[in-house]
């Protein structure tokens, strides 16, 4: 059965490997060239309690052979392994989608652990509404390695790679791609490499010879790759080198904002300094620097937060393209250093990955809360910019243009990610390196005549003189001081400076690319959204036939939404948190009346959500804006 879009979630334990198998499954369909959108859910315990509600992982993603915006609302496949999956995850199953379950794993002591009274494949309206697979998994593997030394817990580990063995055979790809990667992978241990091997093939050909899986789907490809790109896709993404000659990548979040970095430091010809604290959900972007080996990059893993952006700014200070990693928890201790980073205008990126808050809040659950934080939440009148990629690949050119903005206006910037962004994958186009604009900063003036507060009289950026030079020594730190870098206290000369430095980060908005309106742009109804909100709007915008505007910047403003919001009657703000936007944009444009609606469950928006929150705003004649 050919169709051009099919959503699939795998479900099961925080240990069954259902990451892993989510992570092959969409690889998997990237190389052959299928669009794909992942998300994914998973316990913030690293062993949650088997069996539980709150121990359900899960890795949902929609495949298309055309443009994918969201990893899908309703499922076409659900993949439960157990019986607390199916209860997680069994409302969005459409009516006549496919159900597999491991059979062997429902069981009375495990409906207890989530109050069930009844065997839920028992029911009435499972097979009637659904195509119902009950693969006895824990049984025919204890089958296939009857006569093998492996340990009966190390059998049933093998069951992702059953399970993704029938996936493939139901969505008609092969498994040979994956079964290379097993090798390499699992090289070190080789009984569990060959037992992994075992698990994949006897799944695909139980649901190719025994038909235990109903008809297969087939999902034509999006994206046109060569044999050769293909195969250096797939180098890509099992080692995310650089040097990779591949036109597309299949990219994450965090690892597009790692190889962002990169790209500053090559095109702003400086060393990278990149630091970080280990915190879920940012932790992988230093993980993936470290997996490079550039010469001109320097990866420090930190006590805690506060050493980790104290050290990012001496390395500033030093002359390094100077970035630090963290999420909200971490972001709020770094609070003092960034507003030292303001004080001293030296250029710093500080990238904070969100998740649900507050204090430790819900760490593997996404969120956009720390919008406030990262516009405010510092002691003084300490402005930074801040601005938000929307997709995991756009993240690769945000973070490049946050530190073009900071080199070259000495400013600090926010980037806001969040986890949904940082773990869900994308298919990437490569930039052509030569299309990267140069980064460079003023030049500097005579020795003599340098002063550390000294300005360019268009950008206010202050001249950036790297300490060892003779002729522009100087001291700046934490307390107020005149352009010609001595400490005052003088009320006149805090307010020029506080006024100078608000000044210098509005006039960035001259670096920010132009604000686009989205979607059907002559209709009366206009949705904004920020950040990762920008696929579940897309296309609800669509759809619903109103217009639509994602924000890159969030301080300052993109100069062109002014004009937007002039032009449509009808706005309204989109957002993951208690609309922290909409508070902005009503400071900011007190004269329009703009509504808006967020949600803080840490889910991203589907369109379900979307259509019910809007029901009364929406325009009752969509023809009309055709």
């Amino acid at each position: 059965m050919e169709k051009n879009q099919v959503t699939i979630k795998i479900a099961g334990d925080s240990g069954d490997g259902i990451q892993l198998t989510g992570h092959r499954l969409a690889l998997i369909h990237a190389l052959f060239g299928n669009d794909v959108a992942t998300f994914s859910d998973y316990p913030a315990e690293i062993r949650a309690p088997k069996g539980t509600v709150y121990g359900v992982s899960a890795y949902k993603l929609q495949i298309g052979s055309q443009k994918v915006f969201t990893p899908g609302d309703e499922l076409d496949i659900l993949v439960a392994f157990n019986p607390a999956a199916l209860q997680v995850c069994m409302g969005e199953l459409k009516k006549g989608g496919t159900l597999i379950v491991d059979e062997n794993a429902f069981n009375a002591d495990d409906f207890k652990k989530i109050g069930l009274q009844h065997h839920p494949l028992e029911a009435p309206n499972i097979s009637e509404d659904y195509h119902l697979a009950r693969i006895p998994m824990q049984q025919l593997l204890d089958n296939l390695f009857a006569e093998s030394e492996l340990k009966k817990k190390q059998i049933h580990q093998t069951k992702n790679f059953f399970a993704l063995g029938m996936i493939c055979w139901l969505l008609s790809r092969s498994i040979s791609n994956t079964a290379s990667w097993v090798e390499k992978t699992f090289s070190h241990i080789p009984d569990i490499a060959q037992a992994n091997l075992q698990a994949l093939s006897e799944g695909y050909t139980q649901a190719l010879v025994r038909e235990m899986l109903p008809e297969s789907y087939s999902i034509p490809a999006a994206i046109a790759l060569t044999d050769q790109g293909r195969e250096q896709n797939h180098k890509a993404s099992k080692t995310d080198q650089a040097e990779s000659k591949a036109k597309h990548r299949f990219i994450t979040g965090n690892s597009a904002l790692a190889l962002g970095l990169i790209a500053a430091a090559e095109q702003s010809k400086r060393q990278l300094f990149c630091s970080s604290y280990p915190i879920t959900p940012a932790s992988s972007i230093l993980q993936t620097l470290a997996s490079y080996s550039h010469p001109q990059l320097t990866c420090f893993q930190a006590e805690d937060e506060i050493s980790a952006i104290g050290s990012a700014l001496g390395a500033a200070y030093g002359g390094s393209l100077a970035a630090v990693a963290t999420s909200g928890p971490g972001f709020c201790l770094m609070s003092e250093f960034l507003g030292l980073a303001v004080m001293t205008e030296l250029p710093l990126v500080s990238i904070n990955i969100q998740r649900a808050g507050p204090s430790t809040g819900m760490p593997t659950k996404t969120e956009q809360s720390d919008l406030f934080l990262a516009l405010w939440g510092r002691s003084g009148d300490a402005p930074v910019v801040v601005l938000a990629p929307y997709t995991p690949s756009h993240a690769f050119e945000c973070v490049f243009l946050a530190c073009r903005i900071a080199l070259e206006r000495t400013c600090a910037v926010v980037v806001l990610s969040d986890a949904y962004l940082a773990h869900g994958h994308e298919i990437w186009p490569l930039p052509d390196a030569q299309s990267l604009p140069p980064i460079t900063t003023a030049a500097l003036p005579q020795a003599g005549e340098f002063a550390p507060y000294q300005r360019h009289p268009q950008t206010l950026a202050r001249h950036w003189a790297v300490p060892g030079q003779k002729g522009y020594e100087h001291v700046i730190g934490g307390l107020e001081k005149t352009p010609q870098g001595s400490i005052s206290y003088e009320a006149a000369n805090h307010q020029h400076m506080t006024e100078i430095r608000r000044s210098k980060v509005q006039r960035t908005a001259e670096l920010l690319p132009p604000l686009q309106v989205q979607g059907h742009r002559d209709a009366q109804h206009l949705i904004i959204g920020w950040g990762s909100t920008y696929g579940a709007l897309s296309k609800f915008a669509e759809e619903q036939r109103i217009a639509h505007v994602q924000l890159l910047s969030l301080g300052p403003l993109q100069k062109e939404l002014a004009t937007f919001l002039n032009h449509y009657p009808q706005v309204m703000v989109i957002e993951s948190n208690s609309s922290q936007a909409l508070s902005v944009l009503r400071a900011a444009f007190p004269q329009k009346a703009i509504r808006g609606i967020g949600k803080n469950d840490g889910q991203p928006w589907s369109q379900k959500e979307l259509a019910s929150r809007l029901e009364g705003w929406l325009p009752k004649n969509k023809k009309q804006h055709a």
